[in-house]
Formats: structure tokens, sequence, C-alpha cells
């Protein structure tokens, strides 16, 4: 379901122009993390207005979004001032949803192809290790999450879900992810 709703949303977006971006499943997950530590480490980026912030983050590829699809909203306790953007990826894509009064970035994403490949190469990437440690991991079925820890600021943690194997279905969100900021109290 939530596969076909991120490709109708990009079929939409370019009416019959073609499939949408040239991302790669990997690339696309690089840009929406990358989206979400800029929102959350580097608030100038976007306190100025938020519609500045693709250009002062320097991720160009990051589409506005008036509304996305309920299923790729973050769970309903976390949907306080939202903005979001679309990383497309094919026909596919990724989500990338933030909030301006709460620290807290999630992501979803899919698409028609198999994206698992693309996630576990991001993962696994000397430049991914060098900002995130793994910290716990567990499976369910056939899905896997991870939480990773940011090595460049603790207070920042990623949990991540994915499918635990290349190949897997595609007619649902392939990937789940909220980074959050643990705010000292």
């Amino acid at each position: 379901m939530l596969a076909a709703l991120i490709f109708a949303a990009g079929a939409a977006a370019i009416g019959s122009a073609g499939p949408v971006g040239v991302s790669t499943p990997e690339g696309g997950l690089r840009t929406a993390v990358n989206a979400c530590e800029a929102w959350l480490l580097e608030p100038a980026t976007w306190t100025d207005g938020v519609g500045g912030f693709p250009a002062r983050a320097k991720l160009s590829s990051l589409e506005p979004q008036a509304s996305v699809p309920d299923v790729a909203l973050p769970p309903p306790n976390l949907r306080k001032n939202l903005h979001s953007w679309r990383v497309p990826v094919g026909e596919g894509g990724y989500y990338v949803t933030a909030s301006d009064t709460a620290p807290v970035c999630h992501i979803v994403g899919g698409g028609p192809q198999d994206f698992q490949p693309g996630i576990d190469a991001l993962l696994k990437s000397t430049e991914f290790r060098s900002r995130w440690g793994a910290a716990k991991q567990n499976r369910r079925e056939d899905m896997i999450s991870t939480r990773f820890v940011s090595k460049v600021d603790p207070a920042l943690g990623l949990l991540l879900s994915r499918a635990d194997r290349a190949s897997a279905r595609t007619d649902r969100g392939q990937l789940l992810a909220t980074v959050t900021y643990e705010v000292s109290k």
C-alpha cells in the first residue's frame, strides 16, 4: 500500500514525463538521513524559513510536499508542526517529515523496485559508519530494526527498520526510520 502511494505521488508530480528522479535507493536514503541530521543538528538551516532548508542544507534533491500520505507520517503523538519533502528514487522514493517544534524527523521509503540492497549498502558504507554506531538490533518476522547513535552528537538517535533480505515484498513500505534528538531536562 505505501509503495503504491509513493509511486502514485511520484507519478502525479511528473505527469507522463517518465520515471521520477535518478537517485538510487542508497543515494536517496543518504539524502533523507542527511536531511534529518541537518534538521536536528543545524537549525540555522531552517529557522529563517523552512522553504530555504534544502538549499541551506545543500540537499537540492529534496522536493517540498504540501501533504504526504498518512502512512508516511510519524506516529500521531509526533505530528506537530510538520514539514515534508520527497526524495525521488526511480518510480518510488522516500518521504522525509520533520517538526519545527519537536526534535524529530521521520523517513518512510519504498516503491516497486527492491530498496533493501541499497539500504544495506548505505548502512555498511564507510560514510554512514563514520557518523553512526549501531547500538541494538531486533528481528521480527521478515523485518530487522537497528538503533543507531550518532557519533557526531550522542543525543541524536536513529531507529531504522527494513526488510531482512533482498527480494522481499515491495507492496509495503520498505524502510521506516525515525531520528530523534534527546533534549536534556
